[in-house]
């Protein structure tokens, strides 16, 4: 039997006192659990719980002591009887309002344990970068799927629109993580239900965020079209919001470089930059993981990047050396590796290539990033060791070559290079 049909009067005498369950078991000093055991008939107050109640409830022990032999049936009968006053029953039963009040007012989950929650994600946001995809997944998504289970009950409409924001930031997180280890359908499906929660919400920021995430997929499986697609989807729904700028550096430019198009290239960078001056937004390197918008580091490290298929090593080096106090400074082991690596593809492309540069910077990535791989830094690893063939039988080459065979079996390198869905 459900609750709204035992102990109504006990549930309606607490409601009309204005009390919710969960404030009526703090000032009893009970779980919440253990009110609603009582209004639904599944126990009784035990003798010494018996004094505060009755207080609680402005109630004498009699009075105490009829609410709580209420039962169903006395209350209720499996057949509806035809009312003999028709006019009378038009009208709502006092009690039967106040225990709809307080239904509307009941909540599964509480503000602290709200804030709780939003805290876990800031702690996520704060923790990738130190311990990495693979460790942090798992425990994101049994976050993700307790808060799912809240989502299934009551809440207030305030509560529930947080607990729907929690929800989406959780599963985006994920979407990232799966990206960054190769998971690419399952990064699809964790995207999908993100951008529908922050749909639901109307949260045009977060929404913006996700598709920055799904183009990073797609440039990730080289597909640069849709990689470009999706993040001008995402810029369309808000082209002055800050989430923007990420959209234009890290979706179009690099998605354009790749492409071979240096004016859209050009023109995504230069959009970038000006809408970054628009706002008051930190210079420094944010967590690449991170719902803050990107300030002048990340534009530039992901410009840098847009630069090297197109073989522009003026500008690679422009950005790079922009940025390289932020990024020595920054605890980012895998910034520093990227960095390096697209500073070596791009002394490698250019008409007096550097070989030695090039690979003792390969090197130097592979060591960065040899206990937290990621994806970006096996696919730009795997990228300019292609373009090293062409001295395939020099010394340096054949010991880059090594390392990197070396780096790849490594189980936690293998984990990330794809092959999961």
């Amino acid at each position: 039997m459900g609750m709204a049909r035992q102990r109504r009067g006990l549930a309606a005498r607490r409601a009309g006192l204005g009390y919710t369950q969960e404030r009526f078991a703090e000032a009893l000093g009970v779980e919440r659990s253990t009110v609603w055991r009582w209004e639904t008939g599944a126990v009784v107050p035990l003798p010494e719980q018996r004094p505060r109640l009755r207080t609680a409830l402005e109630l004498t022990p009699a009075e105490l002591d009829e609410l709580l032999r209420e039962t169903d049936a006395q209350h209720w009968s499996p057949t509806v009887q035809e009312p003999t006053d028709r006019t009378a029953s038009s009208w709502d039963d006092p009690d039967e309002v106040l225990l709809q009040l307080h239904e509307l007012q009941d909540s599964n989950i509480g503000d602290g344990q709200l804030r709780l929650l939003e805290d876990q994600v800031h702690r996520i946001i704060a923790e990738y970068e130190q311990r990495g995809p693979s460790e942090l997944g798992p425990p994101t998504a049994r976050l993700r799927r307790q808060v799912h289970q809240l989502l299934s009950g009551r809440q207030l409409l305030r509560t529930r629109c947080q607990l729907h924001r929690v929800a989406a930031q959780l599963a985006g997180l994920l979407g990232y993580m799966a990206i960054n280890t190769g998971r690419f359908r399952l990064a699809s499906a964790y995207c999908a239900e993100a951008l529908h929660l922050a749909t639901e919400i109307e949260d045009i920021d977060l929404q913006v965020w996700v598709w920055g995430t799904r183009s990073l997929g797609a440039y990730y499986q080289a597909d640069y079209a849709r990689a470009h697609a999706d993040a001008a989807r995402g810029h369309a729904l808000a082209p002055n919001s800050p989430q923007s700028i990420r959209l234009l550096a890290n979706g179009e430019a690099r998605a354009l470089g790749q492409l071979g198009d240096r004016a859209g290239a050009d023109a995504a960078v230069e959009r970038a930059l000006a809408l970054l001056d628009r706002y008051d937004i930190d210079p420094e390197l944010t967590p690449c993981i991170s719902f803050e918008p990107y300030g002048y580091a990340r534009v530039a490290a992901n410009a840098a990047t847009a630069y090297v298929p197109l073989g522009d090593t003026p500008r690679v080096l422009h950005y790079t050396g922009d940025i390289d106090p932020a990024v020595e400074h920054a605890d980012s082991d895998w910034s520093r590796a990227l960095v390096r690596l697209d500073i070596a593809t791009a002394v490698l492309r250019q008409q007096d290539a550097d070989l030695e540069q090039a690979l003792a910077l390969g090197r130097e990535a592979l060591r960065v990033c040899a206990d937290q791989p990621i994806r970006s830094v096996w696919q730009r690893a795997t990228t300019l060791h292609g373009l090293t063939q062409r001295w395939a039988n020099e010394p340096q080459v054949l010991e880059f070559t090594d390392q990197l065979r070396i780096w790849r079996d490594r189980p936690e390198v293998q984990a990330i290079s794809g092959s999961t869905g």
